[in-house]
C-alpha cells in the first residue's frame, strides 16, 4: 500500500461495521459514525465498536425504511463524505440506494443486486454466457416440488435472498426436500428458491478488490466442506494448491463476472467449483471473505486486505505481494452433548504454527450437533511451507484438544423393560405430564416415553415401561430413535398431546403408517399464516391473511383489508404478542412493539422461544367460544362449547365457562362450523380444541389444535359432560373405547377464572389452603409467590394463577368462581419503588 493522506472531508459513514473496520479507518483520518442492530452481536462486542466510533447509531435492519431514514438523517447531519457498507448483504442494496441519492454511492445498487441475490445472478451469467449452469425458479418453498418434478434429481436448492450458503442443499430424494424445508423453516423464509444442477469437483473461493471498475484478484481459497447434502464449511486454505492455468481460468471468470454486474468499488466474495467442463460460479457476494479468510491471506502473503479497502478509499493502492507460506483455517467437530472435561486450549495455544484458536465453550456447557456454520465448534489457524503441512498441521493440533462430554441428545433412563412389551398395546408418548403416563398405565398399555429433558420427572420413568431423554422438537435426533424403538418394540401409536409434540407425533405417524392424524395436519394448525392460506385454498370459510414483511406492510394491509386487523406471531399460543391495529397511526406503535418481541424472544414458562415470523389477519368480531371434539376415523365429535370470558381492552382469556351459554340454532351453527375446519384441516383422530367466534359474518375459525384445551378445560369437560378427554386420547388408538356417535348431554357446569393482580411485588398470599379444600373447586393454579415482580397484564402469562369450579349450572358456576376470588383468595400486592 502507498503513503496517503486522510481526504478533506474524513467523516465516513458505516453501516455494520466490525471492530477492525473501524479502527483501520480511524488510523487513516477518518471520523467514523457506525450504525448497528443491536440484536445482532453481543452486547459486549458491540461495545467495542462504540468505543472507538465518533458516535455509534443503533436501528432494527429488518426494519428497511428505519434504516434508511437513519442513514439518510446521519449522512446529511454530519455532512458525511463517504458512505461504506461492509457487513451482511442483506440490507447492501436498501443502503446503496440511500448513498446514490445522496450522491455518496461507491456502487450502482443494481451492481450489488446482480451479486448478491442468487436468481439474479444466475439471470446475469446466462444473459453474460458465463458459466453455464441449469437452473430454474420455484417463487417460493411450496412450489419447489413442482419445479423437481422436471428439473429432475439430484439437484441443488437455494434460498435466493438467504445470505452465504444459509439453507443450501443438495436433494436426491424425499427424505432431503424434508430435512431441507426443517432448516428453512429455522430460517423463517418463504421467497423464491433456485433450483441449480449439482456441480461437481473441488470448490474455492476467490476474494478480490475492485476500484473505479477494475478487479484485482487478491488469492484463491480451497475450501474444505462436508459431504452432501448439507455441505458446511469445516475448513480453508489458502493460497489454494492449483495449477496456473485453472487459477488463471478461475481469476478470469470471476472478473468477467464482476464486470458484466457493474462492480465498482469494494471486496466481492465468489465461490467457484472447478467442474470437469471449467469452473463454474456458485455464488457471489459484494463482502469480504468469512471463517477468517482475510486473516489466511494476511498469514500467507502479509497483504492486510481489509486494510487496503480504507486505502483505496484515500487515494492508495493495493499490491498483494506472493504467499512466502500457506494458511489454513480448520473448524472442530466434536460430539455434541455437555461438556464433562476440557483440556488442551493452552498447549494449543503455545504452539509456534498456531496462529489464532477459539473454543467459545467451557465445562458444563452444551456442545450442538454441527449442521450448519453457525453451529460448528470454533477453529484453529495454522501457518506451514505448503498446503499439505499446513492441513496436518491443522489435523494435529485439532487432536490436542481433549473434550469428553455426556450426551445432550439422548439419555436413556431405561431402556430395557421389566417384561416384553406387547406390540399391539405398546404406544409410543412424546413429551408428556406424568398423569398421561400413569391413565395409559391403567389402561393396561405398555409405555415407550421420549421426554425432552426439561421436562422430565422421575415418577415418569417409574410408571413408562421405556424411558428415552431426548430432544424431540429435532426431527434429526427423533427420527433415528423411532425407528430404533419401532425395530425393537414395534408399537402401534404414536401420541402427543402437548403442542411441541404434536408434529413429531405426526411424523412417526406418517413414517410407519400407523394411522391417526399426520404431519401436514398438525403443521397446518401450528402454523397459522399456512393454515389460512390451506383454509382460502380449499375454498372453506376465513379471513384475509398475510406474512408481516417491515413497517409498510403493516399499512398496506390495513388499506387493502380495513381496520381494525390483528397481528401475531405465526406459531405461539397464549396470546403471546398478539396486537390488535385498530387505525393508521397505530401502525408506528405495533411496529415498534413486534421489534421488541423480536429482540427478546418469549421467555414466559419454562422455555424459551424465539418470536420472529408474524402474520396479519383481519379482526374477527363477535363473542369467542372454544370448542373441545374428538374425532373417530374423521367423523367429529363436538363434545364441549365452552364460552371464553375475555376484556375487550385486550387479548387476555381472563376465563372460561362451561356448558356456553347459547341458544340452540348457535349451537348448531358452531357444530357445523367446526366440522368443517377440521375436515379441511384433515384431522382425523383424537381431541381438537377449535377457537371461534360468532362474528357478523357467521362463525369463523381464530385457529385450532389437535391437542386437549389448556386453562383447566378437559377438567371442566370432565366435570360438566362426565367424559375424560385425557382417557380417550390414549385409548382410541387401541380402540379400548367406544367412538362418541353424538354429542354427550350435559350433568353439570364449570367455570376458569384468571386471577388478576395490579403492577408491583407480592407481599402476601391467604386463602389458597381453604380454596383447595372446598367441595367444589376442581384446580387452583397460582403461578404467584410471595415477592413475585407483577407486570401489567399483556397476555396469558401475565395472570396470577387459575381457579376452576364446578356447579350445577353456568351462571351459578360463574357467580361461584367470582365468589371465591373475591371473599377467600387474597393476593397482597405493593407497588414497586423505582
Amino acid at each position: 500500500m502507498t503513503e496517503h493522506t486522510a481526504p478533506a472531508n474524513n467523516r465516513l459513514l458505516m453501516v455494520q461495521p466490525y471492530t477492525q473496520f473501524v479502527e483501520k479507518a480511524v488510523a487513516l483520518g477518518f471520523e467514523v459514525w457506525s450504525i448497528w442492530d443491536p440484536t445482532l452481536q453481543p452486547a459486549s462486542y458491540l461495545q467495542g465498536v462504540e468505543k472507538v466510533s465518533k458516535e455509534m447509531l443503533w436501528t432494527d435492519f429488518s426494519d428497511e425504511a428505519a434504516l434508511r431514514r437513519l442513514v439518510r438523517e446521519t449522512a446529511l447531519a454530519h455532512d458525511v463524505g463517504t458512505l461504506l457498507h461492509l457487513g451482511e448483504e442483506a440490507t447492501m442494496v436498501a443502503v446503496a440506494e440511500e448513498a446514490q441519492a445522496l450522491g455518496l454511492a461507491l456502487n450502482p445498487p443494481e451492481a450489488l443486486r446482480r451479486l448478491n441475490d442468487k436468481a439474479v445472478l444466475r439471470e446475469l451469467l446466462a444473459g453474460h454466457g458465463l458459466s453455464p449452469v441449469r437452473t430454474a425458479l420455484a417463487a417460493t418453498p411450496d412450489a419447489v416440488d413442482a419445479v423437481l418434478v422436471g428439473f429432475g434429481l439430484p439437484a441443488v436448492v437455494k434460498p435466493t435472498r438467504l445470505q452465504g450458503s444459509a439453507a443450501v442443499r443438495l436433494v436426491t430424494g424425499p427424505d432431503d426436500l424434508d430435512a431441507w424445508r426443517r432448516e428453512l423453516t429455522g430460517h423463517g423464509y418463504d421467497g423464491p428458491v433456485l433450483v441449480e444442477e449439482y456441480l461437481r469437483g473441488p470448490e474455492f473461493s476467490v476474494e478480490t478488490l475492485t476500484h473505479d471498475g477494475r478487479h484485482l484478484v487478491v488469492g484463491i481459497t480451497a475450501k474444505r466442506k462436508t459431504p452432501a447434502p448439507a455441505f458446511v464449511e469445516t475448513g480453508h486454505v489458502f493460497p489454494a494448491p492449483l495449477p496456473e492455468a485453472d487459477a488463471a481460468a478461475i481469476g478470469d471468470l470471476v472478473t468477467a463476472v464482476l464486470d458484466a454486474s457493474g462492480y465498482r468499488f469494494g471486496p466481492a466474495h465468489t465461490e467457484v467449483i472447478l467442474t470437469a467442463d471449467g469452473p463454474r460460479v456458485v455464488e457471489s457476494q459484494a463482502r469480504l471473505g468469512g471463517d477468517r479468510i482475510p486473516a489466511l491471506i494476511r498469514l500467507a502473503t502479509g497483504f492486510d486486505i481489509e486494510g487496503a479497502i480504507f486505502d483505496l478509499l484515500v487515494g492508495g493502492t493495493a499490491e498483494p505481494t506472493p504467499a512466502e507460506k500457506t494458511a489454513a483455517i480448520s473448524f472442530f467437530a466434536l460430539p455434541p452433548g455437555r461438556i464433562t472435561r476440557l483440556e488442551g486450549l493452552a498447549e494449543i495455544d503455545a504452539l509456534p504454527h498456531v496462529h489464532g484458536v477459539r473454543f467459545p465453550f467451557a465445562e458444563g456447557d452444551v456442545l450442538p450437533e454441527t449442521r450448519h456454520s453457525g453451529s460448528r465448534h470454533g477453529h484453529v489457524i495454522v501457518a506451514g511451507d505448503t498446503a499439505e503441512e499446513a492441513e496436518r498441521l491443522a489435523a494435529e493440533t485439532k487432536a490436542r484438544l481433549r473434550v469428553e462430554t455426556g450426551s445432550a441428545v439422548l439419555n436413556a433412563v431405561h431402556t430395557a423393560p421389566a417384561a416384553p412389551l406387547r406390540p399391539e398395546r405398546t404406544l409410543l408418548l412424546i413429551g408428556h405430564q406424568t398423569e398421561p403416563v400413569r391413565i395409559a398405565k391403567e389402561l393396561g398399555l405398555d409405555v415407550i416415553l421420549i421426554q425432552h429433558k426439561e421436562k422430565f420427572q422421575p415418577e415418569q420413568a417409574a410408571l413408562a415401561d421405556v424411558t428415552l431423554i431426548a430432544d424431540y422438537t429435532d426431527w434429526s435426533v427423533l427420527e433415528p430413535l423411532a425407528r430404533a424403538a419401532h425395530t425393537i418394540w414395534n408399537f402401534s401409536a404414536a401420541l402427543s398431546l402437548t403442542e411441541p409434540g404434536l408434529e413429531p407425533a405426526g411424523r412417526i405417524n406418517d413414517l410407519f403408517g400407523l394411522g391417526g392424524t399426520g404431519h401436514e395436519p398438525a403443521r397446518l394448525l401450528r402454523d397459522k399464516l399456512a393454515m389460512r392460506r390451506h383454509l382460502a385454498a380449499v375454498g372453506a370459510p376465513t379471513v384475509a391473511a398475510e406474512p408481516l414483511t417491515d413497517r409498510e406492510s403493516l399499512a398496506a394491509f390495513g388499506a387493502a383489508h380495513g381496520y381494525p386487523f390483528v397481528v401475531k406471531p405465526v406459531d405461539l399460543t397464549a396470546g403471546y404478542a398478539l396486537f390488535r391495529v385498530t387505525a393508521p397511526q397505530d401502525v408506528d406503535g405495533v411496529w415498534e412493539r413486534i421489534g421488541e418481541a423480536r429482540r427478546t424472544g418469549m421467555d414466559r414458562g419454562s422455555t424459551m422461544y424465539a418470536v420472529t415470523e408474524f402474520l396479519m389477519e383481519q379482526y374477527i368480531d363477535g363473542p369467542e367460544y372454544s370448542i373441545e371434539g374428538f374425532s373417530f376415523a374423521g367423523r367429529h365429535t363436538v363434545v364441549a362449547i365452552t364460552e371464553k370470558l375475555t376484556d375487550g381492552g385486550h387479548f387476555v382469556e381472563l376465563g372460561h365457562a362451561q356448558p356456553a351459554r347459547l341458544g340452540p340454532a348457535d349451537e348448531e351453527r358452531i357444530v357445523a362450523a367446526v366440522g368443517e375446519f377440521l375436515d379441511a384441516i384433515g384431522v382425523t383422530d383424537g381431541p381438537s380444541h377449535t377457537e371461534l367466534r360468532l362474528s357478523s359474518r357467521g362463525p369463523l375459525i381464530i385457529e385450532g389444535h389437535n391437542r386437549l384445551g389448556g386453562d383447566h378445560i378437559p377438567e371442566l369437560v370432565k366435570a360438566a359432560y362426565g367424559v375424560d378427554l385425557t382417557r380417550y386420547a390414549l385409548a382410541w388408538p387401541f380402540g379400548l373405547v367406544e367412538p362418541l356417535t353424538e354429542r354427550p348431554k350435559p350433568v353439570a357446569a364449570g367455570c376458569v377464572r384468571g386471577i388478576l393482580g395490579r403492577p408491583g411485588r407480592v407481599t402476601a398470599i391467604t386463602g389458597a389452603d381453604e380454596l383447595r379444600a372446598h367441595p367444589s373447586v376442581l384446580a387452583l393454579d397460582l403461578a404467584a409467590r410471595t415477592g413475585s415482580v407483577i407486570r401489567p397484564i399483556q397476555d396469558n402469562w401475565d395472570r396470577l394463577g387459575l381457579l376452576a369450579v364446578t356447579a350445577p349450572d353456568t351462571d351459578t358456576a360463574v357467580a361461584l368462581c367470582e365468589e371465591l376470588l373475591d371473599t377467600v383468595l387474597t393476593v397482597s400486592i405493593e407497588e414497586e419503588v423505582r
